[in-house]
């Protein structure tokens, strides 16, 4: 077992050089090793979907299970590096294949294999859905980068935002449609990769910033005739993810994330509950006669109280449920009047003066 897991390690190293510029340096004989890589996971999967490897199967898919919660720590060259999903087990070529694909700093050898590889799976009948979602993949990646370029300019910002939107929501319907009537939790794990991908490290992909994650509260913001299932799905990851929620608190506009309070009560409450351990991390810095966060990289009171701003100026369920958690926040502190004392008093007086 701890061979196996360390191989299935061994090729998420392959899969994130792949995704890396490193990937430029890859020569014939290395692109063979890789692909070789590829080729034992899939020969590892048909295996354990063989008769008499339900045990062995069920130990691999909880041994991956626990690596994922665990969260490895990727190495600072290697950016993408995470742990394998065990439905990824089967599609190593397909995962090797799109990151080459991908990567605009793949060498020569590395990208004609991987269009090789995709020829070959798009002549067979039963792989032609396989080959036309990867050239869909390919085509989204580009078509992304120059929306992102066209970012800084309104009112193109809002025209990019509503594509990348719908984008993601089509991402997301392909991946559903995929899964057909596979298990709920294999269509979530197909749904969480594909968001994990887009957002990866919490939107600090390619320089990172709101605009990252605009096509996500695009989605989030649709209706739900509009955003359909994908909607759900892409807020259940969400709210799953403390990591990703934190990164958009900081990144989006505080008025996005007010309408999105408004509009969803369950974001709504992990909402106020990230501000309020953001708050709960200042400390009062008498000699500046002000709040002040444990270190330069966290929030500080001007940020908390923008997001608490736009909230009490936004829709009424927003606003509420802002007030009451401040209140109630204020009393639990012994519901002082004077400022200095507790952040949510300080808070609140700021909003109602």
């Amino acid at each position: 077992m701890e061979t196996v897991l360390e191989n299935l390690s061994r090729f998420a190293e392959v899969l994130a050089v792949a995704h890396s510029p490193w990937a430029a340096d890859w020569d014939d004989a290395e692109v063979s090793r890789a692909f070789q890589w590829a080729r034992y996971l899939e020969q590892l999967s048909r295996r354990l979907e063989g008769a008499g490897c339900a045990g062995a199967r069920a130990a691999v898919r909880q041994r991956l299970q626990e690596q994922r919660r665990l969260r490895p720590r990727a190495p600072p060259e290697l950016p993408r590096y995470r742990a394998l999903l065990f439905e990824e087990l089967g599609r190593g070529g397909e995962l090797l294949c799109g990151a080459l694909l991908r990567n605009p700093a793949a060498s020569a050898p590395a990208f004609h294999r991987a269009a090789a590889w995709y020829r070959s799976a798009g002549s067979d009948g039963g792989s032609a859905a396989l080959s036309a979602s990867l050239g869909r993949a390919v085509r989204v990646k580009a078509a992304t980068r120059l929306l992102r370029r066209a970012w800084g300019s309104e009112p193109a910002g809002a025209v990019v935002s509503a594509t990348g939107g719908q984008i993601l929501r089509e991402r997301l319907e392909e991946r559903l449609r995929a899964a057909g009537g596979e298990l709920p939790e294999r269509q979530a794990a197909a749904c969480e990769e594909l968001l994990r991908r887009a957002f990866p490290g919490g939107g600090e992909e390619e320089g990172g910033g709101g605009e990252a994650f605009q096509p996500l509260a695009a989605l989030l913001l649709a209706d739900e005739v509009e955003g359909g299932e994908a909607r759900a799905r892409a807020l259940d990851w969400l709210l799953g993810d403390g990591r990703v929620l934190a990164a958009l608190g900081r990144a989006l506009p505080c008025s996005q994330l007010a309408a999105l309070s408004a509009r969803s009560p369950p974001f709504a409450r992990r909402y106020l509950r990230l501000l309020q351990r953001w708050g709960r991390a200042l400390r009062y810095d008498a000699a500046r006669t002000e709040w002040a966060p444990p270190s330069a990289e966290g929030p500080g009171w001007r940020r908390l109280l923008e997001h608490f701003a736009a909230l009490w100026r936004g829709p009424p369920p927003a606003r509420e449920a802002a007030e009451s958690a401040l209140r109630g926040l204020k009393a639990e502190d012994g519901d002082f009047e004077v400022l200095g004392v507790s952040v949510w008093t300080d808070l609140l007086l700021a909003l109602t003066r």
